[in-house]
């Protein structure tokens, strides 16, 4: 029966240890006291932070032979130039992909990185192949 007391006491030393209290979250509304003394101000809550704004993407697609500028906004926003007309496009709920359509009729439906289907009333239906804007 000497066996049973190591592992009784290993039995009893975890049971003490599962049970001891977690050590609690940090408060989120005290003051840090290391930013404090570092002399840092925090950032003005009534500043917008431009850590958090997207940055816009502009993607110049061949359609078929018709040239398309599309500018996504990251706010579920499109800007797409084709044929001379500036259309303004909101996403739309897609099985895949990212849809954005505008009150029109006017479609541009993005598929990965380079592709996209355009589809505009009266047109045929488009293929598009893109490739990234260079940035500014």
């Amino acid at each position: 029966m000497r066996w049973h007391s190591p592992i009784l006491v290993a039995a009893i030393g975890c049971a003490l240890i599962a049970c001891s209290p977690a050590e609690a979250p940090p408060d989120a509304t005290a003051p840090d006291p290391a930013g404090s003394a570092s002399g840092e101000t925090p950032p003005d809550p009534e500043t917008p932070s431009t850590d958090a704004a997207p940055m816009p993407q502009v993607i110049h697609y061949d359609c078929e032979g018709t040239p398309v500028d599309a500018s996504f906004d990251g706010r579920n926003q499109a800007t797409v130039s084709v044929d001379g007309v500036t259309l303004v496009m909101q996403t739309e709920e897609a099985a895949s992909g990212a849809k954005y359509t505008d009150g029109a009729g006017n479609v541009l439906w993005t598929r990965g990185n380079s592709d996209a289907l355009l589809m505009r009333p009266d047109q045929p239906d488009r293929s598009c192949t893109g490739s990234p804007a260079a940035p500014l």
